[in-house]
C-alpha cells in the first residue's frame, strides 16, 4: 500500500476526542502569544460547537491539516 492510500484510512479511524485534540493543538499555534482559551478560540473559529465536539468545518480543517497536498496551504490561509 502506498501512503496515500493510507491517509484517508487513518483520518476515518480519528475519534472526536482525537480531532478536538488537534484541532485545540492547531488552534494554539495559531493563537502565538494569545491569552484567550485555545476552545473559545476554536468555537469562534466554528471549529468546535458549544459542546466542545468538533464541527463539520473542524473535521474538514483535520483531514486537511493530514493530507500531505493540503496541508501547507491551510497554514497560509489561517495563519
Amino acid at each position: 500500500m502506498t501512503e496515500d492510500t493510507d491517509a484517508p484510512e487513518r483520518r476515518e479511524n480519528l475519534s472526536n476526542d482525537d480531532i478536538v485534540s488537534r484541532i485545540l493543538g492547531f488552534t494554539l499555534f495559531c493563537m502565538g502569544l494569545s491569552r484567550a482559551p485555545a476552545d473559545q478560540v476554536a468555537r469562534g473559529r466554528g471549529w468546535l460547537d458549544d459542546l466542545g465536539q468538533p464541527t463539520d468545518d473542524g473535521k474538514a480543517l483535520i483531514e486537511a491539516l493530514m493530507s500531505r497536498d493540503s496541508a501547507y496551504g491551510v497554514y497560509k490561509l489561517v495563519y
